[in-house]
């Protein structure tokens, strides 16, 4: 089980892509392939969280900035998830 209180994002990223290439592995029985799953969806959701509440705090900062306006948060994130960056 993951206690994802003691992984730093990057952290959690690496022991994501840990996961991925375990499950890949075709030689996991179901149980550990079923345990590794979960861990990684418990990370994913942490990751998630953790760039939720960056991206709160940016526009935090962002709406104290005079000149600055959230909507170029919004265009810069849909660059960067669309892989322009």
């Amino acid at each position: 089980m993951v206690k994802n209180n003691f992984f730093s994002f990057e952290e959690a990223l690496k022991r994501i892509e840990e996961i991925l290439k375990q499950l890949e592995n075709k030689e996991l029985d179901l149980e550990e392939a079923i345990n590794l799953y979960e861990e990684g969806l418990k990370l994913i959701h942490f990751c998630e969280e953790k760039l939720k509440n960056a991206r709160t705090r940016i526009e935090v900062i962002l709406k104290d900035k005079e000149g600055f306006k959230l909507e170029n948060l919004d265009k810069a994130y849909e660059l960067f998830k669309n892989g322009s960056r």
